[in-house]
């Protein structure tokens, strides 16, 4: 059963997740790659109301600022792409963004304006994407996104996975012309690997405790660190 989370923002979305996966993660053996790991996990199922506003970056990103606008430039402009790795999430995307872009600029209403990632027997290798799909909406005079993932580190991955594939969201509306609606984001396996058992914990020990200026980052202090255009 999906654990559901309707959240303001990206930032306190990532708190809401994180609890969510701390207080009900079941426990399973898993297979992650080449060794078996137990995990605590949940079937997430999130709405975010306004995917631009503040707070918007948790400081439990995998990394500092620099590490996170690295990131988003992977997910934006393909700086990873070139790294040698089997392929990358904006070498995926990037093949029907324009397609998709054009689709919506053809008919804002459509109903086909999804990207799937996982395509042909990649999902069947030994590397399975774990973003699977894009799907774009517009609602209420808003461009709305929804994001699928198959599987989804929650303490390594998922903070600065929303962020930067949101930003996805924000780029497709400029060049559409049209205000960002709500980001839905889907992971049909949320997981926390045992190694990071103590860290998920002292997470959620810390939102209880500490001040929005210790639990996030401005995105005017990861401007500074972006180079270019978000």
């Amino acid at each position: 059963m999906y654990r559901y989370i309707h959240a303001p923002t990206i930032g306190i979305g990532v708190e809401e997740a994180i609890k969510a996966l701390n207080e009900y993660g079941i426990e399973q053996e898993r297979e992650n790659q080449d060794w078996v790991d137990k995990t605590k996990e949940i079937q997430l199922c999130m709405d975010i109301d306004d995917p631009t506003a503040e707070p918007a970056i948790s400081r439990c990103i995998f990394g500092d600022l620099k590490a996170l606008a690295s990131y988003d430039h992977e997910i934006l402009d393909g700086t990873a792409d070139d790294r040698g790795w089997k392929y990358t999430y904006h070498q995926l995307y990037s093949r029907f963004y324009d397609q998709c872009r054009d689709e919506l600029k053809r008919n804002i209403h459509t109903r086909r304006a999804c990207i799937a990632l996982g395509q042909g027997d990649i999902n069947f290798s030994d590397d399975p994407p774990c973003l699977q799909m894009l799907m774009f909406n517009y609602v209420n005079d808003k461009l709305e996104m929804t994001i699928i993932f198959r599987s989804n580190d929650g303490v390594k991955a998922f903070p600065m996975n929303i962020h930067a594939i949101s930003l996805i969201q924000q780029r497709m509306a400029r060049e559409l012309g049209v205000p960002v609606g709500p980001l839905h984001y889907i992971a049909n396996n949320f997981h926390c690997y045992s190694r990071d058992y103590d860290i998920i914990g002292n997470y959620c020990k810390t939102f209880e405790t500490a001040n929005e200026k210790r639990r996030f980052y401005s995105m005017e202090a990861l401007l500074k660190e972006f180079d270019g255009e978000i």
